[in-house]
């Protein structure tokens, strides 16, 4: 095998994994206002037009993109055993399932009784910010599992042995 294509090889999934990224990150750039993301909405004021370049399909893209992207990244960090592979995508799974679901209206109603107070860390405080401002999308539930799934077939695809 060549240096060239055995380098290739091995930059697929952290290659495929960062290219996810940038495409979930683009949709909240171009297709989202910014007023109400919350790492972009310092910066709404400087927001040009919304694209909408993703059309219908950028509702759930980042979903989609973020689980791909985060399975394959712990996949990576775990080492690429059978084990890894299921870990990762299902560890990533409980993380965007549980966001998910902080949105829903049930749930954020509870975050925001008076007897529970806003965390004072900037990581639980975003958290609590994101559940109470966001909303419940099934969509984007079935879009992480499906990103997580196919984080899953990605890294168990074999390499040619020479």
């Amino acid at each position: 095998m060549q240096i060239g294509q055995a380098a290739a090889q091995r930059l697929a999934l952290p290659g495929s994994a960062l290219l996810a990224l940038l495409v979930g990150t683009t949709v909240y750039l171009l297709d989202r206002d910014w007023q109400a993301v919350q790492f972009l909405a310092p910066f709404a004021a400087l927001q040009g037009e919304q694209a909408y370049l993703f059309g219908p399909l950028g509702n759930v893209l980042p979903a989609f993109c973020h689980a791909y992207a985060f399975s394959l990244l712990l996949i990576l960090v775990l080492g690429r055993t059978w084990r890894a592979r299921l870990l990762g995508p299902l560890a990533w799974f409980a993380v965007a399932a549980s966001l998910e679901i902080l949105q829903a209206e049930s749930i954020s109603s509870l975050l925001v009784s008076p007897l529970v107070p806003h965390p004072d860390s900037p990581v639980l405080g975003s958290v609590f910010s994101y559940a109470v401002n966001g909303y419940f999308d099934p969509g984007d539930l079935l879009a992480a599992g499906l990103g997580c799934v196919v984080a899953l077939l990605a890294a168990s695809v074999r390499e040619k042995k020479p």
